[in-house]
């Protein structure tokens, strides 16, 4: 038999299925949610089982995540983001205790206690400012694809300091920058770095220690990692898979 996770979020949706006997995950899969939930996770689940070659009757307990959760009106159950993340990279990083999950939409940050379980977090969900979407939005003003990001802030020499997380202000400051003939590698490296100080002060008040894992599609950017780590002065680890750890996590609930 097997468990399947539904993680359906604000930018895509993502299904992990895993065999109850191996403990495996033996199939994954991604796709946008665009503007129907409901139909996209019905989609994805079908094309998951297909790659997978199972038979939906065999497919067993589903478990659906994510904030458009309740829209997957076949799941057998539901659990938030949070519980999913964290059973999810406790599952790969057992000494894990400190999760940063930075999403499209919000950003997370999670405190487990030595057995694996939440004990205290804090969430960034009111605007784009310290989410994945605020590197979306500037990656678009500056005519850069966001997959650059990342290497392109390691080229930086010089990163400019923004001094606004607020997206219309930093679009301001960085038309400034790109007027001034500003390296855009360095304008980007700057972004990273006030990202990463917003992820720094949501975590100030927290009890963090290490190990800390640093998952959600933001996590896939190596130039995040390295802004995350002089940000906050300690290692970062990044999920073994960082877009479907809530996934696995609802499969494992």
């Amino acid at each position: 038999m097997f468990k399947v996770g539904i993680d359906v979020g604000s930018i895509n949706t993502k299904v992990a299925i895993r065999d109850t006997d191996t403990g495996e995950t033996v199939a994954i899969h991604v796709r946008p949610t665009g503007y129907k939930p409901r139909a996209t996770a019905h989609a994805a689940y079908e094309a998951c089982l297909q790659e997978a070659e199972i038979e939906r009757s065999r497919a067993g307990r589903l478990v659906a995540t994510g904030y458009a959760r309740h829209a997957v009106d076949f799941a057998h159950a539901s659990i938030t983001e949070i519980k999913a993340a964290a059973l999810g990279i406790r599952h790969w990083h057992p000494e894990c205790r400190a999760i940063i999950d930075i999403g499209g939409q919000d950003s997370k940050v999670v405190v487990l206690d030595e057995s694996g379980r939440v004990s205290d977090f804090k969430m960034n969900d009111r605007c784009a400012a310290g989410t994945g979407n605020f590197l979306a939005v500037l990656a678009e003003k500056l005519q850069v694809p966001l997959e650059r990001f990342g290497p392109l802030a390691l080229r930086s020499r010089k990163p400019v300091a923004i001094s606004s997380l607020c997206v219309v202000m930093a679009e301001s400051e960085i038309l400034s920058l790109v007027a001034a003939d500003t390296p855009v590698e360095d304008i980007i490296a700057g972004l990273h770095e006030a990202l990463a100080r917003r992820i720094a002060n949501m975590m100030a008040p927290l009890d963090v220690r290490p190990q800390v894992v640093f998952t959600g599609g933001v996590a896939q950017n190596k130039g995040m990692q390295l802004a995350m780590e002089s940000a906050l002065g300690q290692r970062i680890h990044i999920a073994k898979m960082p877009l479907f750890a809530a996934a696995v996590g609802a499969a494992l609930s």
